[in-house]
């Protein structure tokens, strides 16, 4: 296995062939029975290397940088109206660079993906009406290598290890406005759905991201003790406006 990306009721493994593998799970049995190889005879003789789940949907990326997209996270198609994966468009590119990896959030309302240059793209113009979308966007800024996507929000790992945040994603802006980045170096990241990000640091530890949502208050603390409120300690380095 190469690759593992995991939705609420199943987990699907890519392997080195291009093959996948399919896990579903259940409130029950969290890890699952047994797994079931998909059919990707639909497909040919293209190779997959990238896939990623959401919450209804399933993406993925072929060695040629084609995409492909389909209704269901289980091995059987609930849609048999349609043909099991639908073939997107990538993005113009030069030729030679192909998209490479593919990443959807847990809502299915975002795609991102990175190239073979390591530029990063979005798609745009994803609804509920229309689940793959109008079109691809490059999103400037720097060079990714890896990305992580919660509900709201997408984290890039950049081919030096450094970690940034994209900020200003909303429905109507979907590539957001600017990255900022935040101090650690680490050699994997993941995130989950209410944005709590995990990594693997360059040495192999475990790392975990700790964050603090602070709200503005009328009302301060009956002892009227401020620094119950804005301790030093509580604060990261550096303050973003959201």
């Amino acid at each position: 296995m190469v690759h593992y990306s995991a939705c609420q009721d199943a987990i699907w493994g890519l392997d080195i062939l291009g093959q996948i593998f399919i896990r579903t799970l259940s409130s029950s049995c969290p890890t699952g029975m047994h797994w079931t190889k998909l059919d990707l005879s639909q497909l040919g003789a293209v190779k997959l290397i990238s896939l990623t789940c959401g919450n209804q949907h399933v993406w993925a990326c072929d060695t040629s940088g084609g995409i492909y997209f389909r209704v269901g996270t289980q091995p059987l198609n609930p849609s048999l109206m349609l043909p099991a994966w639908i073939m997107i468009e990538p993005p113009m590119q030069p030729v030679g660079i192909n998209l490479v990896s593919i990443y959807s959030s847990p809502n299915d309302q975002m795609l991102w993906a990175i190239d073979s240059k390591w530029n990063v793209h979005v798609r745009v113009g994803i609804t509920d009406e229309m689940p793959v979308g109008t079109d691809w966007e490059h999103v400037p800024g720097l060079q990714a290598c890896q990305l992580a996507i919660s509900t709201r929000t997408v984290w890039a790992r950049c081919p030096n290890g450094d970690v940034a945040r994209r900020y200003g994603i909303t429905d109507k802006n979907p590539a957001g406005d600017y990255w900022k980045k935040i101090p650690g170096n680490v050699s994997r990241l993941t995130v989950t759905p209410l944005d709590e990000l995990w990594a693997i640091s360059t040495s192999g530890s475990l790392l975990q991201r700790l964050t603090k949502t602070f709200s503005h208050s009328h009302s301060l603390p009956k002892n009227n003790d401020t620094s119950v409120l804005l301790h030093p300690d509580d604060f990261e380095d550096e303050w973003e406006v959201i």
